[in-house]
């Protein structure tokens, strides 16, 4: 015995003995007492929670129903216009046909966007169009609906809701020629002397689709939904096969008395009734059974989780929170500073100790390891991005450059050639020599961009050759402020447009043609306008010259060189310029860049 005592003294002189007693000392009992009350308060907390999200459900459900119901309505008003139209209609035979294919259309459209099952317009017998046969039938043809008593009490703007078995639309427009049962949406029209219908519209629906929303709605087929008509007849259900049943006066009235909330009846079913819009009701039976399973379910499942759970879960918070909590602590301020390009100081903020083995790591320590490995590996991962993006920018510029090349040369080269075709070969001569200084000067500037006084010299250059082929019909004046020529803009931006105002400037009204180039300063930009007084742009060739600037794409079809430039100077690598034209025809045209003052790295 006294040994005995000895061991025990010695097992719970421990710190953590200690705490385990006092633990198991300080919860058993009162564990028991606060277990029965939690029981029975948790019992009706999980009863209240599975009626009130059954019934959350069934809200919805109701929403969704009656915004179809709203659907029909506003078709069935957009309808009521149409017939308006249709029966004031007093023109001749060609206006009458015209109101009538626009109303076709019009129920056609409903049909199709609203997915009804199909729409019926009855007209008088006599009236044009009564024979249709798709969507307009003679009003004798009515009869086929069974309306309801109270039908005609109704005064045309409001619609009749009733259910109608047995319904078959026409062949050409299903190939199914089965009867089926509907719910119809019906408007009235009567002479208001006389009594007598006038006109009348019926929008179908198929109750499947209801059906179909009351059985998707809840997991459980222990839970029963329907909707029921004033007159008690089943118009859509769960089950489908029970759609045109009816129920008694008595149980009518109970729904009727029941409306708007929830009621339990003596035989265990808890009822949810709600009034659509159209005067229908709907209705969710609930059963207590179906309560009573998953609240067992739910409360097993807390206490046994709880009874096992709850003393190793407060036993290992004891022993390892405090550490835990520190070193996540660490971690998470670690993830806080960490900034995109900045690298991280590792000597001074350590996430795991120096001294520690590395044969004790846990998740945690991992974690921390792979932290600091990934602040390194995304900087040197942004940089990489960064350099490859410049790299891909760079290429894409030079791409565009090497395209406007050849087709500049391609340009000068057909001109040499009719020159010599034609006998002009000192001409031909001449605009060699110029093009090999102006490709002397081209070459020689290697960069990326060229500065604005080369640019100038280019522009120059390429108007004295083309010059030669047009005598005196093509003068020029080049002006810029002082100072502004030794930014830089990109290579070969001018030429393009010089060439346009050359081609499509120089026509039999326009026969003289005088190139005016400025650059100014702008607001940290240049400014360069390129104005002729040549035959100008069609407005219809303008607005596609402006949608193609906007869209900043290159169309290797129309408008290449234009489309080459603006893509170039657009990129915010080059200035990121913009391009604006002006023209009218036989006044000339005007074609103002702006970019960004940029100066020579």
């Amino acid at each position: 015995m006294k040994k005995l005592i000895i061991n025990f003294q010695r097992i719970f002189s421990r710190f953590q003995a200690k705490l385990l007693l006092a633990f198991l000392v300080c919860t058993l009992f009162p564990l028991g007492i606060i277990g029965l009350i939690f029981y029975n308060v948790t019992y009706q907390i999980a009863e209240d929670k599975i009626m009130n999200s059954t019934i959350l459900a069934d809200d919805q459900l109701y929403v969704q129903i009656n915004d179809r119901i709203r659907q029909t309505e506003n078709v069935a008003d957009s309808i009521q216009y149409d017939m308006y139209s249709l029966t004031q209609t007093d023109g001749g035979i060609t206006e009458s046909l015209s109101v009538f294919n626009n109303v076709r259309n019009d129920i056609s459209l409903f049909k199709s966007t609203f997915d009804f099952y199909h729409i019926f317009i009855f007209l008088p017998d006599t009236q044009l169009g009564a024979e249709e046969g798709l969507y307009f039938y003679p009003l004798s043809d009515i009869s086929r609906f069974v309306l309801p008593k109270d039908s005609r009490d109704n005064p045309g703007t409001s619609s009749i809701w009733f259910y109608q078995p047995g319904v078959r639309i026409p062949f050409i427009l299903s190939e199914d020629q089965s009867f089926k049962n509907v719910i119809v949406c019906c408007r009235i029209l009567r002479n208001q002397a006389s009594g007598n219908i006038e006109y009348s519209y019926l929008i179908l629906l198929n109750p499947d689709e209801f059906s179909n929303s009351l059985a998707n709605t809840f997991e459980s087929t222990d839970i029963t939904s329907y909707l029921v008509s004033e007159e008690g007849q089943i118009v859509a259900h769960t089950d489908p096969s029970l759609c045109g049943t009816s129920f008694t006066g008595e149980k009518m009235d109970f729904y009727k008395h029941s409306e708007g909330g929830i009621v339990y009846d003596a035989d265990g079913i808890n009822y949810h009734v709600v009034r659509l819009d159209n005067g229908w009701y709907h209705i969710t039976e609930i059963p207590v059974s179906y309560i009573k399973e998953n609240t067992r379910i739910l409360l097993k499942t807390i206490i046994v989780t709880l009874i096992i759970s709850l003393p190793l879960t407060v036993l290992i918070i004891i022993m390892i929170s405090g550490n835990l909590a520190k070193r996540l602590k660490k971690l998470s301020l670690a993830m806080e500073n960490f900034r995109l390009g900045k690298s991280p100081d590792l000597a001074s903020n350590r996430l795991i100790p120096p001294s520690k083995n590395p044969a004790s790591y846990d998740e945690i320590d991992k974690l921390s390891i792979t932290f600091e490995n990934m602040q390194s590996s995304i900087n040197e991962n942004m940089n990489s991005i960064l350099e490859l993006s410049l790299s891909e920018e760079k290429l894409k510029y030079q791409l565009l450059q090497s395209q406007i090349n050849p087709h500049f040369l391609y340009n000068i080269l057909g001109t040499i050639k009719t020159c010599q075709t034609i006998g002009k070969l000192d001409i031909a001569s001449q605009m060699i020599t110029d093009l090999t200084q102006f490709y002397r000067l081209t070459l020689r500037k290697s960069g990326d961009l060229i500065s604005i006084r080369d640019e100038l010299e280019i522009a120059r250059l390429y108007l004295e050759m083309e010059k030669r082929c047009h005598n005196d019909n093509l003068t020029w004046e080049i002006h810029a402020e002082d100072g502004i020529e030794n930014f830089m803009m990109c290579r070969f931006t001018l030429q393009p447009f010089l060439e346009n105002s050359i081609l499509h400037g120089i026509s039999r009204a326009t026969p003289h043609v005088h190139i005016k180039i400025f650059v100014c300063y702008g607001e940290d930009t240049v400014i360069i306008t390129i104005s002729d007084n040549g035959g100008g742009i069609a407005p219809r060739q303008l607005e596609e010259l402006r949608a193609l600037l906007n869209q900043k794409t290159v169309d290797y079809d129309k408008h290449f060189g234009i489309g080459n430039v603006n893509r170039r100077i657009s990129s915010p690598s080059f200035g990121n310029g913009s391009i604006h034209i002006d023209s009218r025809l036989t006044e000339g045209t005007k074609i103002t860049l702006v970019f960004t003052q940029m100066e020579e790295e």
